[in-house]
C-alpha cells in the first residue's frame, strides 16, 4: 500500500442498523464504547462508530494486525498513536456526513474535510482571522470562486494545525496560503520555522450528488504529500 494516503467514508455507505454496522461495533475497545455513549445525538454516536472503525480497519490492514487488537496511546505531543507502531502517523476529520482519515509513515499528518451545509460570511471570517494576503485574495475573487478559495484556505489551515498537534488557536493568520494555488508556496510565521523537511500541502474538491463539493486538505512534512494522486484517495475501508 502506498503512503501517504487518505480514506473517505460517508455515513450512508453503511446503513445504521445493518449487519455490517453491527459487526463494526465489535471492533471498539471498552473505552471507545464509553466515549461513544457520551454523545447525546444518535447521529453523532453513529459517526463516532464509523470513525473509529475506519481508523482500526485501515491501520490494522496496514500493520497486518486484527483491527480490534490495536492499542492506542497518547504521545508526549498529545496526539494519539499506535502503541506497537508509533512511527505510523494518522489524522481523522469529519464534517456533515463525511469522515476522512489521513495516514503517513514519514511524518505527522493532518487532514481536514469540510462539507458546506449552511451559508457563511466568508469575507467577515477572513477579515477577523486570515492573513492580509489571504483577505485580499478573497476580496478580489469573482463571486463564483469565493467559496472555493475560502474552503481551500480554511481546510489547509485546519490540516496544518492538526499536523502540528496544536489547533487553530495558535493563530490562523500566522500561516499565509494565498500563493498556494498560484504555485508560489506558503509563508509561515517565524515561530513555526523548525528544522526538518519543508511543509507540504494537498487540496482537492470532490463532487456530491446535489451539485456541491466536499473540500479535502492534508498537511505534513512527508515529501510525497504534495504529489498525492487519485489512486491514493480511497473510498471506504480499502480492505
Amino acid at each position: 500500500m502506498t503512503l501517504p494516503a487518505v480514506w473517505l467514508l460517508h455515513t450512508n455507505d453503511i446503513p445504521p442498523g445493518s449487519e455490517e454496522a453491527r459487526a463494526l461495533e465489535a471492533l471498539l475497545s471498552g473505552d471507545e464504547r464509553l466515549r461513544r455513549e457520551r454523545y447525546k445525538r444518535e447521529e453523532a454516536r453513529y459517526q463516532f462508530l464509523l470513525s473509529r472503525a475506519l481508523l482500526r480497519r485501515v491501520l490494522g490492514n496496514i500493520c497486518g494486525q486484527a483491527p480490534e487488537t490495536l492499542i492506542f496511546q497518547v504521545a508526549d505531543s498529545g496526539k494519539p498513536r499506535l502503541a506497537e507502531v508509533p512511527e505510523l502517523h494518522f489524522s481523522l476529520s469529519h464534517s456533515g456526513q463525511w469522515i476522512a482519515l489521513g495516514v503517513s509513515c514519514e511524518s505527522d499528518i493532518g487532514v481536514d474535510i469540510e462539507q458546506p451545509t449552511r451559508p457563511r460570511n466568508f469575507l467577515s471570517i477572513a477579515r477577523h482571522y486570515f492573513h492580509q494576503d489571504e483577505r485580499t485574495l478573497l476580496e478580489t475573487a469573482p463571486p463564483e470562486l469565493l467559496p472555493v478559495h475560502f474552503y481551500r484556505l480554511w481546510t489547509m489551515k485546519e490540516a496544518f494545525f492538526k499536523a502540528r498537534g496544536t489547533g487553530i488557536s495558535e493563530g490562523l493568520g500566522r500561516i499565509n496560503l494565498a500563493g498556494f494555488h498560484l504555485g508560489h508556496g506558503i509563508a509561515l510565521d517565524a515561530s513555526f520555522e523548525e528544522p526538518g523537511a519543508p511543509w507540504q500541502f494537498n487540496y482537492s474538491m470532490h463532487p456530491m450528488r446535489d451539485g456541491n463539493h466536499v473540500h479535502l486538505a492534508l498537511a505534513g512534512r512527508d515529501p510525497a504529500l504534495g504529489e498525492l494522486n487519485v489512486e491514493q484517495i480511497h473510498r471506504g475501508f480499502g480492505d
